[in-house]
């Protein structure tokens, strides 16, 4: 199940894979980045993406060196660096892979980056209350 593109910003998720994570994967500007593990404990991925709609929904004010940190989402998103670049309706992103090199820019709408991340929250927040059912 993806939600919006691998070529700007983009979450596929996995929910088949396991029965107490949450398999997903994370596009930005094409590139893969999270390729050596994509396994979220789901109550962390709950208050990740939580977090980002958090800072990203309502256009604001720049943050101070025009850039957040993003996807500091846990072990997940470990080996890359990320940030985002707040530019009234547009969120431009720019990534790099530790130790491989690879890295992406892309600028993508606020509204589609919203709506992706509000997309991926709805998955893991009900995939979290079926995972705590399979637990209990």
């Amino acid at each position: 199940m993806l939600f919006r593109t691998r070529a700007g910003f983009g979450l596929e998720f996995h929910l088949e894979r396991d029965a107490y994570m949450l398999c997903v994967d994370v596009f930005v500007g094409g590139l893969h980045v999270n390729t050596w593990d994509n396994a979220f404990y789901p109550p962390l991925l709950v208050k990740k993406l939580t977090d980002e709609l958090r800072r990203f929904r309502t256009p604001g004010a720049r943050p101070a060196g025009f850039a957040c940190d993003f996807l500091e989402w846990g072990e997940c998103t470990n080996d890359v660096w990320a940030y985002a670049f707040p530019d009234g309706d547009w969120i431009h992103l720019a990534c790099r892979v530790h130790g491989g090199g690879a890295e992406a820019v892309v600028s993508v709408t606020r509204t589609g980056f919203v709506e992706t991340l509000e997309q991926g929250l709805a998955v893991a927040e009900r995939e979290w209350g079926v995972r705590r059912g399979v637990s209990q």
